[in-house]
């Protein structure tokens, strides 16, 4: 399925039609951010960051154990303000924001990239990296520094860019159907609500109990 060139992204957000316009915003600069001849359209670190601490707790769950904390308690919030940094050290793992809105229309899907120049330095962008159609909000990206190197990260900064395809059915035909909005969809906070579905909890949870019975 071919990728929209970056002429075709910058129409799909001008289209007058509100159901099939394609929303980034804010563009600090579109001619650095939709370079002419390419297919993809960069996005820019925002203000917050959840910093993922060291676990006091042991292992990480969502079935409602006594002693599993709870997702709050694994992560320390960062505002970072225009002009300063936040730093990532080696082998660190971090959620940031895109400063960029995003909204997509029923008949597109996006895919978030890192920047091969923090590639080069050990930083991988966007370990989930699909967008699904009628997505709205900022995008969190989860941060890992594989390098040796400490790496400043300041707001404002470029950090992934996004390529955008068409949505289609088994016909081929571009799907404009009302898709079902992921749990994150909208969401302006980082840190996740659950690990698993509600049907697939409640089968485990049933299981839990049959074998403790036995």
């Amino acid at each position: 399925m071919p990728a929209l060139s970056t002429d075709a992204i910058l129409r799909r957000l001008e289209d007058d039609n509100f159901e099939r316009r394609l929303t980034i915003s804010p563009l600090l600069d579109e001619t650095v951010q939709a370079k002419p001849g390419q297919a993809a359209i960069d996005v820019r670190l925002g203000f917050d960051f959840c910093v993922v601490t060291a676990s006091r707790f042991g292992a990480v769950g969502d079935l409602g154990e006594s002693h599993e904390p709870s997702f709050d308690q694994l992560y320390r919030r960062s505002f970072i303000p225009l002009g300063s940094s936040i730093t990532i050290h080696p082998h660190q793992f971090l959620l940031a924001q895109t400063l960029e809105y995003l909204r997509l229309p029923p008949d597109l899907m996006a895919y978030v990239v890192g920047r091969s120049t923090w590639g080069r330095l050990g930083l991988i962008v966007a370990t989930a990296i699909g967008v699904h159609p009628n997505f709205a909000g900022s995008l969190t990206l989860e941060l890992r520094n594989l390098g040796e190197t400490p790496l400043r990260l300041y707001p404002g900064q470029t950090i992934a860019q996004l390529f955008f395809h068409n949505v289609v059915d088994s016909g081929g035909v571009a799907s404009t159907c009302e898709a079902e909005r992921a749990q994150y969809a909208g969401t302006i906070d980082m840190v996740p609500r659950k690990l698993s579905d509600s049907q697939t909890r409640e089968k485990i949870l049933a299981i839990q109990q049959a074998n403790a019975q036995d």
